[in-house]
């Protein structure tokens, strides 16, 4: 037995060898042919090679050179480039954080409608983060962020009309920008609007859409909506797949 178990383990090791070598020709015909795109370049081929070097895909991991890539492609005008470098200063993973190189490919993103950018945008500056806290400023960003259908950012807009943050206090309006976020599967939207139907604020008071709303935000990974489904005796048909954040 111990001899078959030999043969079995080396007729697994002759079947992943070509397949592993074949792997590593493929990754250095595509690395070869990136570098000549970009080398002209392309704006697209340098935002790859950033991405590979930011990853480690079939090069080691260099985050000066993926910086230096993603510069180059973002001058070109490559949308996703200058995001990923106002991402890499925000956060700080690839770079130390520098919120006013953030700021500056955040807004070179959002000059081109780039969404994700604006979200940033507007968190910087309702937050505070590098900037002075100015709610008209995100108010600004966070609309034009909306109007792209960025659920997120409907949210945020949302909850900034909610409290009268920057803007007159409407549940009204509230509530419009949560129903589009939840459209989209947004869980905190979702559970903003199940609360608003329990008390009727900016919407008719409706057990049965509130009892909606909320059960998908529980569906959807929001932890506090099962305290408002106990408290009521609701209960969610949970999916098979268990979403991040999901408690049993």
């Amino acid at each position: 037995m111990k001899k078959i178990l030999v043969s079995i383990a080396a007729v697994g090791a002759l079947m992943v060898a070509p397949a592993l070598a074949q792997k590593s020709e493929f990754v250095k015909r595509a690395y070869a042919s990136v570098l000549k795109k970009a080398e002209q370049g392309d704006p697209n081929a340098l935002f790859a090679l950033g991405e590979m070097y930011y990853l480690g895909m079939g090069v080691h991991k260099d985050y000066d050179k993926s910086i230096s890539y993603f510069e180059e492609a973002a001058d070109k005008g490559h949308v996703k480039a200058a995001f990923n470098l106002g991402h890499i200063y925000f956060s700080g993973e690839g770079a130390p954080k520098d919120y006013q190189k953030a700021r500056k490919w955040f807004e070179k993103a959002a000059e081109k409608n780039d969404p994700k950018s604006m979200l940033y945008l507007g968190r910087m500056y309702y937050e505070g983060i590098g900037v002075s806290k100015d709610y008209g400023k995100a108010l600004y960003w966070y609309t034009k962020a909306s109007a792209e259908e960025y659920p997120e950012a409907q949210y945020r807009l949302g909850m900034m009309f909610y409290r009268g943050e920057g803007v007159k206090k409407d549940f009204n309006e509230a509530a419009k920008l949560f129903e589009k976020a939840a459209e989209q599967g947004h869980a905190d939207a979702d559970y903003m609007l199940g609360r608003m139907y329990l008390t009727g604020e900016g919407v008719p008071k409706d057990m049965e859409k509130a009892k909606e709303y909320i059960c998908q935000a529980y569906i959807n990974g929001h932890k506090e909506a099962k305290k408002i489904m106990d408290s009521y005796g609701w209960k969610a048909e949970i999916p098979k797949e268990r979403l991040p954040g999901l408690e049993d």
